[in-house]
C-alpha cells in the first residue's frame, strides 16, 4: 500500500506539471513594429505609445499587464554604404544649417561654379550667348549672402554676385523681403526672379547642365525689381503667382537675352511690367533640382505663365509652358517659350530695332540618375528662331551632353558637358564648346 501511494504521488507531480496552469495570464501578443512609437516621435510632438487605451484606463491596464524584459531597439540600416561611411549627408542638408537667434533663424547662401573649357570654336562669341570665347578658365559664379525668417511670417533673403562681369564687380543678386498673410499666402518685395519659365525659376545650381538653355537665357527676364504675390496650395498641387516690376530692358542683340535691372537710381527711363504663373505638381512638389536625384516615385509638374512689359524705348511681351517629370531616377523635361519686342515711336534711350519681331523656342531634355544622389547622365535639344519673319544664321539647333557627379548630398558637384550649336541658315559658324564645371552650392 506504502508503494502504490507513492507511486501515485508521482504520476500526480508529473501531470500538474504537464497541464498549464489557468490562473497565469497568458504574455500579451508582440506588438508590431510599426506602432511603436519612437523616443524622437514623443519628443518632437508628445505622441502617446501606440496600443494603449486613451484616458483614465491605460495606467490600470499597464498595472494589471506582466512586467516584460525590454526588446533591444536594433540600430536601423544605413541606405547605402556611402551613407554608413559619412560621405553622404541626409536629405534636406541645406535647411539643416540654420542658427536661431531668438525668432529669427537665418542660413548661408554660397555659390561657387568654376568652369575649365579644354576646346572652344573659333568663332564662339559671349554675347551671341556662347559659354566661351577661348579656351581657358572661367569664375562663372560667386555669390554670398544670407537667408532666413522672423517667427515663421518673415522670410528674406539677400546675396551678392562677386564675379558680375569682366571686371569682377559685385552687384546685388538678390534682396527680398516677404509677408506671410495666410499659411499658404506670401508678398514679396524687392529683387527677385520673376515668375517666367521653370528652368528660369530653378536655381543657377540646380540644373542638370552646367548652364541653363540658351533659350531660356535669351528670353527669361531673371532678377527684376517689383512686388509679387504668390501661393501654394494643397501641397503645391495649386500654385499661382503675380507680380509688377520695373519693365524689363533688352539689348537688340537678342542672345544677349534682357538685362537685370536693380534700379539704383529708380525707374528713370522704363515704364511698368507685369507677370504671371500657375502651375500644378499633382503627385506632391518635385523638390529643388530638375534632376531627379533621390530616384523619387512619380512625380509630375505643369506651368504656364506670362509677362508684358511696357518699357520706355520697346514693349516686351512673352509667355512659356512647360513639363517636368520625375520618375525613379528619369527626369524630362519640356518648355516652349515665345516671346515679341515693338519699339516706341518715341524712345526713352537709343535703339536699333525698328519694327516688331517675334522669337520662338522649343527645349527638350532627359536625364537618368545611374546611380541615386552620384551619378547623372543627361541631355538636351534646343530649337530656336530669335525672328520668325527671317531666316538666318539665328536660327539654332543647340545640341547639349554631359554627366554630371553628385557628392554631400549636391553639396558638390562636378559637370562635363558638350555643345554642339548648328546655325539652321545662313553660314555654318564653328563656336561648339567642351566644358567642365566644380560646383559648391549652399
Amino acid at each position: 500500500m506504502r508503494h502504490l501511494a507513492r507511486v501515485a504521488g508521482g504520476a500526480a507531480v508529473l501531470l500538474a506539471a504537464a497541464t498549464p496552469r489557468a490562473q497565469e495570464p497568458e504574455p500579451a501578443a508582440e506588438e508590431p513594429a510599426a506602432a511603436i512609437a519612437s523616443p524622437g516621435d514623443a519628443q518632437a510632438g508628445g505622441v502617446e505609445a501606440a496600443g494603449e487605451p486613451e484616458g483614465a484606463a491605460a495606467p490600470a491596464a499597464r498595472a494589471s499587464a506582466p512586467a516584460r524584459e525590454p526588446r533591444p531597439r536594433e540600430a536601423p540600416a544605413p541606405a547605402s554604404p556611402a551613407a554608413a561611411s559619412g560621405d553622404l549627408l541626409p536629405p534636406g542638408f541645406r535647411e539643416r544649417v540654420r542658427v536661431a537667434l531668438g525668432p529669427l533663424e537665418i542660413a548661408p547662401i554660397a555659390l561657387l561654379a568654376l568652369q575649365a573649357a579644354p576646346y572652344v570654336g573659333d568663332d564662339a562669341l559671349s554675347q551671341a550667348g556662347d559659354s566661351a570665347e577661348r579656351p581657358g578658365f572661367r569664375l562663372r559664379r560667386v555669390r554670398a549672402g544670407l537667408r532666413g525668417d522672423v517667427a515663421g511670417l518673415v522670410r528674406f533673403a539677400i546675396s551678392t554676385e562677386l564675379a558680375g562681369d569682366d571686371e569682377g564687380t559685385a552687384r546685388i543678386h538678390e534682396a527680398w523681403a516677404g509677408v506671410t498673410a495666410a499659411r499658404a499666402f506670401e508678398v514679396i518685395a524687392g529683387a527677385r526672379t520673376v515668375p517666367f519659365s521653370r528652368s528660369a525659376m530653378t536655381g543657377a545650381g540646380d540644373g542638370a547642365l552646367a548652364e541653363r538653355p540658351l533659350a531660356v537665357r535669351a528670353i527669361a527676364p531673371f532678377t527684376q525689381v517689383g512686388i509679387q504675390a504668390e501661393g501654394h496650395f494643397q501641397d503645391r498641387a495649386f500654385s499661382c503667382h503675380a507680380g509688377v516690376y520695373n519693365a524689363f530692358q533688352r539689348s537688340d542683340q537678342f542672345y544677349a537675352g534682357p538685362s537685370e535691372s536693380l534700379a539704383p537710381l529708380g525707374n528713370r527711363f522704363e515704364g511698368i511690367a507685369v507677370a504671371g504663373r500657375v502651375a500644378t505638381e499633382p503627385q506632391g512638389p518635385l523638390g529643388r533640382t530638375l534632376q531627379d536625384v533621390a530616384r523619387s516615385p512619380f512625380r509630375l509638374g505643369v506651368g504656364a505663365d506670362g509677362f508684358f512689359s511696357d518699357g520706355g524705348a520697346r514693349a516686351l511681351y512673352g509667355a512659356s509652358a512647360d513639363v517636368l517629370v520625375h520618375a525613379a531616377g528619369l527626369h524630362v523635361l519640356g518648355e516652349v517659350l515665345w516671346t515679341g519686342a515693338s519699339p516706341k515711336a518715341v524712345p526713352t534711350q537709343p535703339i536699333a530695332q525698328i519694327t516688331s519681331v517675334s522669337s520662338l523656342a522649343l527645349v527638350f531634355e532627359a536625364g537618368y540618375m545611374l546611380i541615386a544622389r552620384r551619378l547623372g547622365v543627361s541631355g538636351r535639344v534646343e530649337w530656336i528662331d530669335p525672328n520668325l519673319d527671317i531666316d538666318d544664321e539665328g536660327d539654332n539647333l543647340v545640341l547639349t551632353g554631359g554627366v554630371s557627379y553628385h557628392a554631400y548630398d549636391d553639396l558638390v558637384k562636378a559637370q562635363l558637358e558638350y555643345t554642339h550649336r548648328e546655325e539652321l541658315g545662313g553660314l555654318s559658324l564653328s563656336n561648339d564648346a567642351l566644358l567642365l564645371q566644380l560646383q559648391l552650392s549652399l
